[in-house]
């Protein structure tokens, strides 16, 4: 762990440390993160396509061939010499008009620029406005999603804690049976060669101890599994150490106030944007008027003066006067998203009650069960300290002994399990609620 984990861990408040971590290092709510920054600036440029904009437009063209337009200059004027020169033949003012040719003018230039800055500013735009309403609706869903699955992430590794508090706990209560039955071993051994035994007693004894180290074995695969788990909500490597506190599995705390759902809010963003999206197809009757004002240079080549200089201004209207439908198809479809939205969240209102008070009912059963595990473990310990001050009186039969000490490693290990659902039932309980005081960066509403 870093330094700030270590120094919050002498605290003994590892889950608290953990959770920390997870929020600020998963690797799905960080996807998340880049969905609420996808929104964000996906609303910042449906407000900007209200403001004017400003562009530079260039363009220079090489160009060769293309349509020549010819005007008959000799075609009309050489008649008119040769007959003047005829005439006046022979004559002291004899004249002498040369023939002439056609000229050929090509409509393409072999050069071309044309280079100006166009501003163009709606002037009159209703679906702009609906747009940057869609998009801030979009946002707030976009937080409300990652709210979401920030409370998901919590409940998720608080359970992940627990059971690794509760695979530790019972790794501990098998590590004590192993040793209580490898002393019942030890003592089978010296009945028997003591002659106040049969070699059966030891072997039941053997058996008992394998039966343990088995559990044992798998115990401990079941903690490493739930450690590479914890980790991975963590995003760290799936090998690093994780600490559980002596107090884990301590009882205490309730699940805390309730609060709306995220889910439901993102259900109310985006009943929003589909009822901004239905006003938005509505939108499309009405014209659009655009300001365009173009200034630049024209000509063969790149110059300043009054022959190169060229401005336009100009008022842009567009109204769709037909369109076989389209945009009356559009507005409906929208109206029945919004509708289909709608039914969905009270679906899902519904059923986030029923999870609450199943979340309810679960905490009120563990209480209940973590209450039977405790009188139960009482009497499990106190009936194994009689079997075993009996059986080193000689006044008590191996099975009965192993009995006992059955009894009290299953109270034992029922106990941590008790604690340990109750503790996830909480955490349910937390979720159901949206209980779980989130950074505020995480909060629905917060700038990302």
């Amino acid at each position: 762990m870093n330094s700030a984990a270590d120094s919050a861990a002498s605290s003994s408040d590892y889950l608290a440390v953990y959770l920390a971590e997870a929020l600020a290092s998963n690797s799905a709510l960080q996807a998340q993160a880049f969905a609420v920054e996808a929104a964000a600036q996906g609303l910042s440029a449906a407000r900007a396509r209200r403001a004017p904009q400003l562009a530079l437009n260039a363009r220079y063209t090489v160009a060769e061939g293309g349509r020549v337009t010819r005007i008959p200059t000799g075609d009309l004027v050489n008649p008119v010499y040769r007959t003047l020169n005829q005439l006046t033949a022979g004559t002291p003012n004899a004249t002498n008009f040369p023939e002439i040719g056609n000229n050929d003018i090509n409509f393409l230039r072999p050069h071309e620029q044309d280079t100006r800055l166009t501003l163009s500013a709606p002037l009159y735009a209703p679906q702009l406005a609906e747009q940057v309403q869609i998009r801030a609706a979009e946002f707030e869903g976009s937080l409300a999603t990652r709210e979401a699955f920030a409370r998901t992430l919590v409940r998720d590794l608080k359970q992940a804690y627990y059971q690794l508090a509760q695979l530790q706990a019972g790794i501990g209560v098998l590590e004590a049976s192993q040793a209580t039955l490898a002393e019942n071993r030890r003592v089978a051994d010296s009945l028997i060669a003591a002659g106040k035994a049969t070699r059966d007693r030891a072997l039941r004894a053997e058996a008992e101890l394998l039966a343990v180290e088995q559990r044992l074995l798998a115990a401990r695969n079941d903690e490493r599994a739930a450690r590479r788990y914890l980790n991975l909500l963590r995003n760290r490597d799936e090998a690093e150490a994780v600490q559980v506190s002596s107090t884990a599995l301590s009882v205490n705390g309730v699940a805390g106030d309730e609060a709306t759902r995220p889910e439901l809010r993102r259900l109310d963003h985006q009943i929003d944007a589909a009822d901004h999206a239905r006003k938005l197809a509505g939108s499309g009757f009405l014209p659009t008027l655009s300001l365009v004002a173009d200034s630049g240079i024209q000509g063969t080549g790149y110059a300043v003066n009054r022959d190169s200089d060229v401005s336009t201004a100009s008022l842009v209207l567009n109204w769709t006067l037909f369109d076989f439908g389209a945009r009356r198809a559009a507005e409906s479809q929208a109206r029945a998203q919004t509708s289909q939205l709608q039914a969905t969240r009270d679906d899902v209102r519904r059923q986030l009650v029923l999870a609450r008070l199943s979340a309810d009912d679960s905490a009120l059963t563990a209480e209940q069960a973590l209450r039977t595990a405790e009188a139960r473990i009482a009497a499990a310990e106190e009936g194994f300290r009689i079997a075993e001050r009996k059986r080193d009186a000689g006044q008590l039969s191996q099975i009965e002994f192993l009995d006992a000490e059955r009894a009290q490693t299953e109270a034992r290990l029922g106990l941590a399990i008790a604690r340990s659902s109750l503790q996830s039932a909480r955490a349910e309980q937390e979720y159901s609620r949206a209980a779980y005081p989130l950074p505020a960066t995480l909060a629905s509403g917060a700038t990302p």
